[in-house]
């Protein structure tokens, strides 16, 4: 029974990073996106910025451009538990090539 319930425990600590990172993209014009990466588990600022880079490029077909207009915000990573003790967002805009 212990075993159970520490298995549950366990769950549901996970459980509040389990979308980890969370990545968005929002297309604002013909090759143009704002892309936002939210970690709850964040090492490094130059971790966002991969995040980044890599969701550029999965959403430009050809080659991404240089990401611009960078900016820090909030985290919106909630943990019942406490789990997210570094968490981060990073924002930023790219155009396809």
């Amino acid at each position: 029974m212990k075993q159970a319930a520490a298995g549950a425990v366990m769950l549901l600590l996970l459980a509040g990073c389990q979308s980890d990172p969370q990545l968005r993209s929002k297309r604002i014009g013909p090759g143009h996106y704002r892309l936002t990466v939210d970690r709850c588990h964040v090492i490094s600022r130059e971790q966002l910025e991969r995040d980044l880079r890599e969701l550029a490029s999965t959403q430009c077909s050809g080659s991404a451009g240089v990401l611009e207009a960078m900016e820090s915000l909030p985290s919106r990573q909630g943990s019942l538990f406490g789990e997210c003790l570094r968490s981060g967002a990073l924002r930023a805009e790219v155009r396809c090539r």
